[in-house]
């Protein structure tokens, strides 16, 4: 079963705590992402390739103003689940995925790969879903359909914890080239 990986429980600490690790698909030599725009809520950003921290879990990004890529899963245009992450606020700020909540189905989302091709793709849906009880298949799923999520947290703060107890989750699908 897949868990959340570290960097689905983001922390606008330092302090992140251990959580099982997101099981790795085989990696795709395809498409290495290297940036991310999405017009509708104005972010541009870099992305980066996320492994594995000390613990097992996925790496948080170290840049809250950085996307993190599961360099374990399919890159761009591979074929299964791209996953991306980035924080929603760090410092007291909305950070790279701070208007993530905002998408909504046809929003376009633009990943830009390491050889400066783009591939363009269409938000299918959106939701929020309780961190303790998210259906992780559906959030993860093995799929062979080329398929983007990205992810942030959301929801209530709780404050003794220092960790959002919800997450935002946006599914998006290649446009096609018609």
């Amino acid at each position: 079963m897949v868990a959340w990986p570290t960097w689905a429980q983001e922390v606008p600490t330092d302090t992140q705590e251990d959580v099982p690790v997101l099981q790795a698909t085989p990696a795709t030599a395809l498409g290495t992402p290297a940036s991310i725009d999405i017009p509708s809520i104005g972010t541009h950003a870099q992305i980066v390739p996320l492994g594995l921290d000390d613990d097992g879990a996925m790496a948080a990004p170290i840049d809250p103003d950085t996307v993190g890529w599961w360099q374990d899963g399919p890159g761009v245009g591979g074929a299964g689940n791209m996953l991306l992450d980035g924080h929603v606020d760090w410092a007291g700020r909305l950070r790279v995925f701070g208007l993530l909540r905002q998408l909504g189905p046809g929003d376009a989302i633009h990943v830009t790969d390491t050889s400066g091709a783009t591939r363009s793709y269409s938000v299918v849906w959106t939701r929020l879903y309780e961190a303790a009880t998210a259906p992780l298949e559906e959030i993860f799923p093995t799929t062979p359909d080329e398929k983007l999520t990205l992810i942030t947290c959301g929801g209530d703060f709780d404050q003794s914890i220092h960790m959002y107890l919800s997450r935002w989750i946006v599914r998006a699908q290649p446009i096609s080239a018609d």
